[in-house]
């Protein structure tokens, strides 16, 4: 008993023991989140203090009138992290705040006037009030601040744009003031001294020295991957790639080198170079002052040298014509090329130039003079690769849309570069130094853009949709192009995707923060009625729906091309079995698409009734040869492969679609039928059941023939031919006496129906050379003709020639008589004796008008006297 008491005992102590650490946990648990909370709020609060003394630095500043533009731009840049981090911050505040009013709903609703409450039910409650409070406070602090970051920003645009547009539209006198190029002529001879006298002793030492030793061996190396993929690039594009793409056809073939030599000497080593530049921007001692910003104008402009540089070896490849991409001449293409290269290098270097000008302090004429003296050599190099004679000129092409893009271009290429001397004589030298800043980036971005594009397009059409040729595939051209076109489709959307965000960033003013503010709210959507539309749901919808049937359109090639033949289904069965395994993927495809986009399936039936009065409206026969193409392929009155006859065309059936059927004539020409007509009229089908089928020939012969001999080589005729069927044996049948011959059929069956037109042609050659060697006659019709009184007709037709004038009527000749050897001409002599001959006609007419006593017309009486 004392153990079993000892026993309890300890059982007791361990169940308080694990209870009373449930409770500690709790606790710990309760607190946790309290704490969490409590330094968040913190956080949050010491973060706005920070905003709100940045920003009141910024306004202080503006005050005063001491906005450089360097300042502009650090003070957007600060504006643009302090509303970053206030749409993080809000975000976060905003799903606590969504938590914490979910929590009080669960509560439920509080008490009525004069009714108490659970006393821990009303601490929670208290609870999470209070902490609803302090979160909304924070959520209208960060408001606020943000409200002052955005008129600030606001301001610092104004002033960015009106500096900008003083600075576009200035007028100076510099190219008709010779002054002025003497004083900037005299500071070029001395910028060697000014560079020796102020940078001779630079020495790099203190924290500057100690943070360039550390990033040395990066720039090496960076500096190394670059000079390795400009000089491996052009040595592995031109030589070794050109011969692994031989069988590629000649478009693919040039897109895939140009493609990969921009690749290799431009996207490479511009990577190699942002890498080098975030290294050096990564120290601050570094990039500082008036020499920070000469290095980052000549990462800049290495970074556009290269990316150009080898979009127009790419493009034009002046030294190799023959891969060329552009609708150049080979002379063209070096002219073009190089004239093209020169004028990239001349705006990177006025790039450095200026900035240089700009640290070293020098006068404002040599960075004038220096603008216009480039300027004005682009402009003519401009104006050289636009002209005609270096382009291709193909009759042709000239409608089509690249080739009418191309020349278009070319005159506003050439407009420019007549334009902008023109405004260097006028003075307006910054304004044609921004149109040449914009139109070298523009063409810098479209070119490389293009080029991507081709090069995307290419390496998908030479590895997806046409691999190496194979005897056993079954994919047709038609499943190839259409691969093809929604492959394309898929990479201009991606591209364009990508392309459009980085234009707005080069192109235009707009900051980077409201670019990814418009990306998030075309991603978060907008709520309409019931539906929620948002970007995101729609290209995930977009992407199940093109997942899924590219799926289903797998397994339902599987089927038709692995399953379905190594079963006893006949072909037609098989298609239909495809056809209705496709429609189903194609279904599924669509309801999980409007599934993934947000859109409640419960409200397709509404959804089914607007379509039903549409239906009801204007699209019944649409919907009836839908219904109908669902009835031929369930009852399949019809297959792929049958000789039907439909009305008066005829043909085989090549495809049943759901609205209508594809037939093939055997002029291989296609006809199609819409299904209802399949349905509701009558379809003759050579091939429903079998392919067997009956063929008949009809051949007559002479009363005189031996009629046991004919049916002898009629049926030996018959049984030699393989494609006849020996049962149901031949059969010669002796149809009629006709009116000239005797008449048989040969009858007979034929293992495939298909064959009947080429074995009746075959047995009707042999049969006419039978025939002749055993001597029987296979006549045609005859008719004999009788005339009667022939020499009064002759008489009477000699006088009506003469033209004579009779003074009583002349008898006219007996009507010539025929006499029909046949039935039907029996039938029709009424009709044949009651119509008077020609000359009949003739001879009356005379007669009468000798009766009148009409004159003669005259003439010679011996000749043809007009009627």
């Amino acid at each position: 008993m004392t153990s079993l008491r000892r026993v309890f005992a300890g059982f007791v102590i361990c169940l308080f023991a694990i209870m009373a650490a449930q409770n500690v946990t709790a606790q710990s648990n309760d607190n946790g989140p309290d704490a969490v909370q409590k330094i968040e709020l913190e956080n949050a609060q010491n973060r706005i203090s920070e905003w709100d003394g940045a920003l009141d630095d910024l306004e202080q500043t503006i005050t005063r009138d001491e906005v450089t533009n360097r300042f502009i731009n650090d003070g957007r840049d600060e504006l643009e992290a302090i509303h970053l981090g206030i749409v993080t911050l809000r975000d976060r505040a905003e799903e606590r705040l969504k938590r914490f009013k979910t929590a009080l709903g669960k509560l439920g609703d509080p008490p009525a006037e004069g009714q108490e409450e659970v006393p821990a039910v009303a601490r929670e409650r208290e609870r999470i009030g209070q902490d609803i409070a302090r979160v909304t406070g924070v959520i209208k602090q960060l408001e606020l601040v943000d409200f002052r970051a955005t008129e600030l920003s606001d301001q610092l645009a104004g002033l960015a744009r009106e500096r900008f547009t003083r600075r576009i539209l200035g007028r100076v006198d510099v190219p008709l003031d010779p002054g002025v190029w003497l004083t900037a002529w005299s500071e070029i001879v001395r910028l060697p001294s000014m560079v020796q006298a102020r940078y001779a002793n630079l020495e790099v030492d203190g924290q500057a020295a100690d943070e360039l030793a550390e990033i040395a061996p990066g720039l090496v190396l960076m500096t190394v991957i670059v000079i390795a993929a400009l000089i491996g690039g052009e040595v592995i594009v031109l030589r070794y790639m050109p011969g692994g793409w031989k069988t590629v056809p000649q478009e693919d073939r040039v897109a895939l080198i140009s493609g990969t030599r921009f690749l290799f000497t431009a996207m490479v080593p511009g990577i190699a170079l942002l890498i080098a530049y975030g290294i050096l921007d990564s120290r601050q001692a570094l990039l500082k002052g008036a020499m920070g910003d000469f290095i980052h104008q000549c990462f800049a402009a290495a970074l556009f040298l290269l990316f150009v540089g080898a979009a127009i070896r790419s493009v034009h490849s002046p030294f190799s014509p023959a891969l060329r991409r552009a609708g150049t001449t080979p002379r063209g293409a070096r002219i073009v090329g190089i004239s093209s290269l020169v004028v990239a290098v001349i705006f990177a270097w006025d790039m450095v130039l200026l900035q240089g000008a700009t640290t070293l302090g020098t006068s404002l004429e040599i960075a004038l003079v220096q603008s216009i003296s480039n300027v004005l050599v682009i402009s003519v190099l401009l104006f050289i690769s636009s002209l005609g004679a270096f382009w291709v000129h193909d009759e042709k092409d000239r409608h089509e849309f690249w080739p009418k893009l191309e020349r278009r271009s070319r005159r506003v290429l050439k407009a420019v570069a007549i334009l902008m001397p023109v405004l260097m004589v006028l003075g307006y030298v910054a304004l044609a130094r921004f149109i040449l800043e914009n139109l070298m980036m523009g063409l810098a971005f479209l070119t490389c853009y293009w080029l991507l594009r081709g090069y995307f397009r290419a390496l998908m059409h030479t590895y997806l949709v046409r691999p190496e040729p194979s005897e056993d595939s079954k994919t047709t051209d038609a499943v190839h192009g259409t691969l093809y076109f929604w492959l394309r489709v898929l990479i201009d959307v991606v591209m364009v995707t990508i392309a459009v965000p980085v234009a707005v960033m080069i192109f235009t003013d707009i900051a980077w923060t409201d670019l990814i503010l418009a990306v998030q709210q075309a991603f978060v959507g907008i709520q309409v009625g019931g539906i929620h539309f948002s970007l995101r749901s729609i290209l995930l919808a977009a992407l199940m729906f093109v997942i899924v049937l590219g799926l289903m359109r797998f397994f339902q090639r599987m089927l038709s091309t692995r399953v379905l033949p190594n079963t006893k289904l006949d072909q037609g069965l098989q298609h239909s079995v495809s056809a209705i395994f496709g429609y189903a993927g194609i279904c599924l495809a669509v309801l999980l698409a409007i599934s993934a986009a947000g859109m409640d399936l419960s409200n397709l039936a509404i959804i089914a009734g607007a379509i039903s009065v549409g239906i009801g409206f204007g699209m019944q026969s649409i919907v009836n040869n839908f219904v109908s193409g669902l009835i031929l392929l369930v009852e399949r009155p019809i297959k792929v492969g049958d000789w039907i006859v439909v009305g008066a065309d005829q043909g085989l059936v090549k495809d049943i679609r759901v609205r209508a059927t594809e037939i093939e004539t055997f002029d291989r020409s296609s006809i199609v039928i819409p299904n209802s007509e399949l349905i509701s009229n009558r379809v003759l089908n050579w091939t429903l059941k079998e392919r067997s089928g009956r063929g008949i020939i009809r051949i007559g012969v002479s009363y005189g023939a031996d009629v046991d001999k004919v049916r002898e080589i009629l049926l030996e005729m018959a049984d030699k031919r393989r494609e006849i069927l020996s049962y149901p044996a031949p059969q010669v049948i002796f149809m009629d006496f006709g009116a000239s011959s005797l008449d048989f059929e040969l009858r007979y069956f034929l293992r495939d129906i298909g064959d009947v037109i080429a074995v009746a042609s075959s047995i009707r050659f042999e049969l006419v050379q039978r025939f002749r060697d055993e001597g029987i006659e296979i006549p045609f019709p005859q008719r004999d003709l009788n005339l009667r009184d022939i020499d009064k007709l002759t008489d009477a037709i000699r006088d009506a020639g003469k033209g004579a004038v009779r003074s009583k009527p002349v008898p006219a000749p007996s009507v010539p008589d025929e006499t029909p050897t046949s039935d039907d001409e029996i039938e029709h002599g009424a009709d044949q004796k009651a119509a008077p001959s020609s000359s009949a006609k003739d001879i009356s007419r005379d007669r009468d008008a000798s009766g009148r006593d009409i004159p003669d017309a005259g003439g010679d009486p011996d000749g043809d006297a007009p009627r």
